[in-house]
């Protein structure tokens, strides 16, 4: 069994069949469902590791390789969305980093799939820096996100929005409180739906928490 929303596997003891994830719970997250092309361990994990903080920017080819096969794996459940956006990152003065690692996969995504997809980097902005959410509790993620976060996202083309469903690409999914920000943009925006597509889902233990280890929100 796995949870319709975000994918996660329900069968480990003391699971009873209910996501641990609150937003897949809850009918206020904004986003319908998120697609997960794996889960933040291993290999996968430490390649992000190494692509994010390490410079190894060749990875985001190999990143957009592995979300055109999935694509192409499963075409039904994509045919009716029209418009590839990102989580943003901002990059201005006083930003954290830079560049922004979502944005570069999302171009090699459009390299790669051509025509098959609207690719937009820039569906929604982020006009600041926001406090991380990495080692908050619950309610701290919260405050972030539904503050400053909330207030630093726009989407400066509506137009490209309007009566679409749109999938929001992200690299890491703990709980989905960034998507669910992102997606709340785009919906007040005029989008019909949102869903999220995630490199990597974090996995939960069997009392119900996430691990946090590289970030993720």
């Amino acid at each position: 069994m796995a949870c319709p929303v975000c994918g996660l596997a329900l069968s480990w003891p003391g699971a009873g069949g209910v996501c641990p994830n609150r937003w897949c719970r809850r009918a206020d997250r904004s986003f319908s469902v998120v697609f997960s092309l794996g889960v933040h361990q291993g290999a996968l994990r430490h390649a992000l590791l190494r692509y994010k903080y390490n410079g190894e920017l060749w990875w985001g080819r190999e990143f957009a390789r592995l979300v055109a096969r999935y694509f192409e794996a499963n075409s039904a459940w994509f045919e009716e969305f029209g418009v590839l956006g990102c989580v943003p990152a901002y990059t201005g003065p006083g930003a954290r980093r830079r560049w922004d690692p979502v944005g570069h996969i999302a171009e090699q995504i459009g390299v790669l799939v051509g025509a098959a997809w609207q690719v937009e980097t820039d569906l929604v902005v982020k006009r600041s820096e926001t406090p991380a959410m990495q080692g908050l509790d619950w309610a701290g993620r919260q405050a972030v996100a539904t503050g400053p976060l909330r207030a630093s996202l726009t989407v400066p083309r509506p137009s490209l929005v309007a009566g679409q469903r749109v999938l929001v690409l992200d690299d890491v999914m703990t709980e989905g409180s960034t998507l669910r920000e992102v997606a709340r943009a785009l919906r007040l925006a005029g989008a019909s739906e949102v869903a999220g597509l995630v490199l990597v889902r974090h996995t939960w233990s069997e009392r119900g928490e996430g691990t946090r280890r590289g970030g993720g929100s």
